[in-house]
């Protein structure tokens, strides 16, 4: 994963190709470095990024905590819409900013007030609160049951809040029920994310999932539940 770093006044931006995964270290290390310099203003250029995964998000979290344990701050540039999508279950659009355009993005550091742009959304969003029920997918013929409560939900997957979590790419089956629709089971999800005290501590302890193969007939029947509830609200 090539990474070119440039620099304009006080602010290092750095020009990411390829893929953002476990491979990708390095982008630790080039903010340690500069960081070390006293530089503290990123901006992470996204524009030539194929893909972003789990482990991804959880190499991009740690550069930005050590950006922000130095008082610096951090901005994306050109997200695509599969890291949108990943920031958007894992609770992570309102932690990043983001921006269309490099120059749009250097003039945010410069103003005393930055504006931080909302993050385009493939799939509407609902903040609600639901129980849900899931568990390990394994061979046990009785699983351990737990139970949790959603705080958002789209048709890409969905945020749990819960005490009880599992590891990163853990697939768990989870069971919920959508108000006036019949109960959603049999749904196979990923775990993507575990929340961070720092990062989210008003939804920490809990995990973002990704739903796996979601049949067309449930997944229409969440985009509805979903463009209902958000009309009425807008109502």
């Amino acid at each position: 994963m090539p990474i070119r770093s440039r620099e304009n006044g006080n602010i290092v931006i750095l020009d990411i190709e390829g893929n953002v995964d476990i491979n990708s270290s390095d982008i630790i290390e080039i903010v340690g470095y500069f960081l070390g310099l006293g530089k503290l203003n990123f901006i992470f250029n996204f524009e030539n990024v194929n893909m972003i995964d789990y482990s991804g998000l959880s190499v991009l979290a740690i550069a930005y905590k050590n950006i922000i344990n130095h008082k610096g701050r951090a901005a994306l540039l050109r997200v695509g819409p599969q890291v949108l999508e990943l920031f958007k279950v894992v609770k992570l659009e309102n932690v990043f900013e983001a921006y269309p355009d490099e120059q749009t993005a250097l003039d945010s550091f410069y103003r005393e007030s930055a504006f931080s742009a909302p993050l385009r959304r493939k799939f509407k969003r609902l903040d609600i609160n639901l129980k849900v029920k899931y568990w390990l997918v394994g061979n046990q013929r009785r699983p351990k049951i737990f139970e949790g409560h959603i705080h958002n939900l789209s048709a890409a997957g969905l945020y749990i809040f819960s005490k009880f979590t599992f590891p990163i790419n853990s697939l768990l089956e989870i069971e919920l029920n959508l108000p006036g629709q019949v109960k959603l089971t049999d749904i196979t999800v990923r775990v993507i994310w575990l929340a961070d005290n720092q990062l989210q501590p008003h939804f920490y302890p809990g995990m973002g999932v990704a739903f796996v193969n979601l049949p067309q007939e449930k997944e229409s029947s969440i985009i509805d539940f979903i463009d209902k509830n958000i009309t009425r609200r807008s109502d």
